[in-house]
């Protein structure tokens, strides 16, 4: 197996020490996670994560201030605990601890308290970045020391060496019911908010659920939060030289009397959601997020500036996904209509094609990157992505990277997948060796020995895993 991205190859055994390489379990590549300049690879294996990247503000576990190969994280876990699940924010990443003892793989719902053998509740180390309370520790970092250029502007001092990445493990039992344990089932990140789902089980109660959040709630992206959450203190500033900081509010209202919502959250907060089916998933983009439940329905949180949020939502959802203006829904229609098994909606910002049909009118819109028969589209249709229909594909996947999309499909007759993609490609980050953006899905040729059977989207980078042929 092989992790590609779009701009080298990296087979996945060389992230591997010699003395595991043999082991097949620990060459499976279970989640990538990436952030603004570092990413985070997972393996089913014990403790098995590396990174690669910027470690300018500790964000990984590493011995130097950045590196351009994949090392092996050294993480503080718990005993008995091991990493099942990743995310990163913008210069922030979390790993998902649990305990040996719980007998579950997935990061479904247990479907009964008798099929978890633990008293122990998942653990979640939070590192690098404090900004807008990313950590969830109850502080937030004063800005970074800034140096002048030689033009007079100032930018962020890279410092030689690293941070201190300090570890903060969060636990969430405060939060729970008595004589309860919890598990984290999904997590989901914006570039500076955090949204988990938190499974909770007991032995005299059905399993239940907790949607917490915390970070950046300006726009709010954590739904509607008290205006009275509890000011954070703040960590020292970087240069003794600076003013003291003061977390920036939102601008106030012409009726002072309208509750407003705090600039962010800085620590573990129990999120109100009004629809009471349970949550099966939860997508974030740059100001907004959207959580799927269980009876296909939506709760949307957050800016609408970009018509991010649909307004209209559609029956069947079984997915969903986010760029950092966008949202795109896979739905499935109702089977007594017939017709194509699946579709993908799209609504939000589309001027880099990311809405994956026929550009914007608008100059900034290459006037070739969308067919001339096509109708302009306006960006708050929730209209489906332009995508090939066929009987035998199925969807495999659907990824989201900051402004680009991933759909992987796959053929149900022979097993072959096929990878298309569409929107922002100013970095290559779409793989068709060139950098213009894709207004409408381009399926990607692929030459390469094997199959592609996974995928992850980034900020303007993209990551194929690879089976190889025998």
């Amino acid at each position: 197996m092989e992790l590609r991205s779009a701009f080298d190859n990296l087979r996945s055994k060389d992230l591997v020490p010699s003395d595991d390489s043999d082991d097949s379990e620990n060459n499976s590549i279970s989640k990538i996670a990436t952030g603004a300049n570092h990413s985070l690879v997972l393996f089913n294996s014990t403790n098995s994560v590396y990174g690669v990247g910027d470690n300018s503000r500790g964000q990984l576990p590493i011995d130097s201030a950045e590196t351009t190969s994949f090392e092996r994280v050294n993480l503080d876990l718990r005993q008995g605990y091991r990493v099942v699940d990743i995310a990163a924010g913008w210069e922030t990443s979390y790993f998902v601890q649990r305990h040996e003892s719980v007998a579950i793989e997935d990061r479904g719902l247990i479907s009964s308290p008798a099929e978890t053998t633990t008293s122990q509740s998942d653990l979640l180390i939070a590192i690098g970045s404090n900004d807008f309370g990313a950590l969830g520790i109850g502080s937030v970092d004063a800005p970074a020391a800034v140096a002048p250029t030689v033009k007079g502007k100032e930018k962020k001092s890279i410092p030689s060496s690293p941070p201190s990445p300090q570890q903060h493990t969060l636990s969430f039992n405060h939060l729970l019911p008595s004589e309860s344990t919890c598990l984290v089932t999904s997590i989901a990140t914006g570039i500076n908010h955090v949204v988990l789902i938190l499974g909770i089980y007991s032995k005299d109660r059905p399993p239940s659920q907790l949607i917490l959040g915390w970070g950046s709630c300006r726009h709010g992206q954590l739904g509607p939060v008290s205006s009275s959450t509890p000011k954070p203190s703040l960590r020292p500033p970087k240069s003794s030289q600076q003013p003291p900081y003061k977390p920036k509010q939102p601008p106030s209202k012409s009726n002072p009397s309208t509750p407003q919502p705090p600039a962010f959250i800085p620590t573990p907060t129990v999120l109100q959601v009004k629809n009471t089916s349970p949550v099966k998933r939860v997508a974030a983009g740059s100001q907004h997020t959207i959580l799927l439940h269980e009876d296909g329905t939506l709760t949307t949180w957050g800016s609408n500036r970009k018509n991010q949020l649909p307004l209209a939502h559609p029956p069947r959802v079984i997915d969903v996904e986010c760029t950092w203006n966008g949202t795109y829904l896979v739905t499935q229609p109702s089977p007594d209509k017939g017709g194509t098994k699946w579709n993908v909606l799209a609504t939000g910002s589309g001027v880099k094609g990311q809405l994956g049909r026929a550009a914007l009118s608008s100059s900034s819109a290459p006037s070739s990157s969308a067919s001339s028969s096509a109708p302009a589209l306006s960006s708050s249709d929730l209209l489906p992505v332009d995508l090939p229909l066929s009987d035998n594909l199925q969807i495999r996947k659907l990824a989201c990277g900051s402004e680009h999309v991933l759909l992987l499909l796959e053929n149900e007759t022979d097993g072959t997948t096929q990878l298309y993609v569409w929107g922002w490609n100013e970095h290559g980050n779409l793989g068709l060796n060139n950098s213009q953006d894709v207004f409408t899905p381009s399926r990607l040729p692929w030459t390469a020995r094997g199959r592609i059977v996974d995928m992850w989207a980034g900020c303007g980078t993209s990551w194929l895993v690879v089976e190889e042929d025998d």
